[in-house]
C-alpha cells in the first residue's frame, strides 16, 4: 500500500504566504531557525520572473579556444521523488528497490556550466586558431541580451585537454567505474552511481569538462579521479538538510523549501507536475587554479537567473503559479514495490522508448528529438514514451 500524506503542514487563506507550522512539530522548530523573509508577491523569486519557464542546452567542447566556465552546478536528487517520478521506469532501479531507497539527498552530479550562455556557434578563426565566443559574463544581474547566437548554457562532452595526453593510467580518459571512491558510505551517498552506472552517463557528458582549467588545455583540471573526489566531497559536505527529512511524508511552502538552501537565489528545485520534489541544485565558484583558490568548486554563489533559476529542467517548483506547496515524498508514497525491471526486449528493434522501459539518457526534451517512440525527457534524466502533462 502507498502512504498517504501526513498533515505536518497548514496553509492559511493567503495563498502567497509561508507554510503555517505546528508549534510542537519539528519541522517548524527547525523552519524558524531558516525562516527566510519571501515577498508577499505569489512569484517568490521577483528577480527571475521567467522562473522555471525556460528550456536551455548545452554544447560539444566549446572550453578549447573558446571559453572557460566559471560555475559548477551540484545536482542532486531527492530519492523518493526521483523514484516516484517515472513509475514502473523509476521504480525499476535498484536505489528505489523499498530495501535500499533512503528520505535523503543522493548525488546526480557535479556539472561544469556558464554563469551566463556563451556563443555556441562561434567559427574559428584561420588566422590563430582561436574560437569566437562571447566572453564570460559579468556577475552581476540582470542578464545581458541573450540572442540566437548565445545559446550555450554548459560545456559538455569535452575533448581531452593537452595536460591530460599521456598521463599516468590511473587517469583513465575513458569511464571506469574503479576510480569511483570505494566504501559503504559513498554508495550511499551516490546510490546510483553505483548501482545503476549513472557515472557512466555523468563522466563523459559532464566529468570530460571539468578537466579543462584555460582555453588552451595546458593547465590541469580534474583528471577523472580528482574530479569524482571532488563530487563527492562537495556532496558529502552540503549534506540534506535535516527541515527536509524531518517534512518526508508532507508538504512545504515552496518558500521554506527555498529558504533551507539560502532563499531562491541560492538554489533550483526540479518538481513533477504534481510539484512533487525531485531534484536539488546549488551553485559554486570555480577556483582561479592559484594556491589560495585552487581549480575546483570553491564557494556557495547565487545561481544565475538565465541558465539555472529560469530553467525548467532545474527549477520547475519554482514556475509562477505552478507550486505554492511542494510535495516531499517518502519512501512509502513512491509507489515503487520492488518489482523486477521491465525487459529491454519489449522495444522490440526500433523503438528506443516504449512503456515500463527507459529510453536513453536526457538532460532536456531536445536530447529525445529523433529518437524513436521517445516524446520528452522525463525527470528520471531518461527519455519516456509519454507524452508531458498539459
Amino acid at each position: 500500500p502507498v502512504e498517504t500524506l501526513r498533515p505536518v503542514a497548514r496553509v492559511d487563506s493567503n495563498p502567497g504566504s509561508a507554510v503555517q507550522l505546528d508549534s510542537d512539530s519539528s519541522v517548524g522548530t527547525l523552519l524558524k531557525a531558516l525562516r527566510f523573509d519571501a515577498p508577499t508577491d505569489p512569484n517568490p523569486d521577483p528577480e527571475c520572473p521567467d522562473a522555471g519557464a525556460e528550456t536551455h542546452g548545452g554544447c560539444d567542447d566549446p572550453i578549447a579556444y573558446g571559453t572557460p566556465f566559471d560555475l559548477w552546478e551540484l545536482a542532486r536528487s531527492w530519492t523518493p521523488g526521483f523514484c516516484g517520478s517515472g513509475g514502473k521506469r523509476t521504480c525499476a532501479k535498484k536505489e528505489c528497490a523499498l530495501d535500499a531507497m533512503t528520505a535523503t539527498l543522493t548525488l546526480h552530479g557535479l556539472w561544469p556550466s556558464f554563469s551566463k550562455p556563451v556563443d555556441a556557434c562561434g567559427e574559428h578563426d584561420a588566422t590563430n586558431g582561436s574560437k569566437n565566443a562571447a566572453p564570460r559574463r559579468a556577475a552581476v544581474e540582470p542578464p545581458v541580451n541573450v540572442g540566437a547566437s548565445a545559446s550555450c548554457f554548459w560545456p559538455q562532452n569535452c575533448a581531452e585537454p593537452s595536460w591530460l595526453c599521456g598521463a599516468d593510467a590511473s587517469s583513465s580518459w575513458r569511464y571506469d567505474a574503479a576510480l569511483l571512491p570505494q566504501g559503504p558510505e559513498n554508495e550511499k551517498l551516490a546510490p546510483a552511481w553505483y548501482s545503476d552506472g549513472l557515472g557512466a552517463h555523468e563522466w563523459p557528458k559532464h566529468g570530460t569538462c571539468a578537466t579543462w582549467a584555460d582555453t588552451s588545455g595546458a593547465v590541469p583540471g580534474f583528471d577523472q579521479a580528482s574530479y569524482y573526489a571532488a563530487t563527492f566531497d562537495l556532496a558529502r559536505r552540503e549534506g540534506t538538510p535535516d527541515a527536509l527529512v524531518a517534512a518526508a511524508g508532507s508538504q512545504l511552502a515552496l518558500a521554506d523549501l527555498q529558504a533551507m538552501f539560502g532563499g531562491p537565489r541560492k538554489v533550483a528545485l526540479g518538481c513533477t507536475s504534481k510539484c512533487e520534489l525531485v531534484q536539488v541544485v546549488t551553485c559554486y565558484t570555480q577556483g582561479k587554479g592559484t594556491a589560495d583558490d585552487p581549480v575546483g568548486p570553491n564557494a556557495r554563489t547565487d545561481c544565475p537567473c538565465t541558465g539555472v533559476r529560469d530553467s525548467h529542467y532545474d527549477n520547475s517548483c519554482a514556475e509562477k503559479h505552478a507550486c505554492s506547496l511542494v510535495t516531499i515524498l517518502s519512501p512509502g508514497q513512491t509507489g515503487c514495490g520492488g518489482h523486477p525491471s521491465p525487459s529491454p526486449d519489449a522495444c522490440g528493434d526500433v523503438l528506443k522508448c516504449c512503456p515500463g522501459v527507459l529510453g536513453p539518457d536526457c538532460t532536456d526534451d531536445a536530447d529525445c528529438l529523433g529518437e524513436s517512440g521517445c516524446a520528452r525527457c522525463a525527470h528520471s534524466g531518461h527519455c519516456t514514451n509519454e507524452p508531458r502533462d498539459t
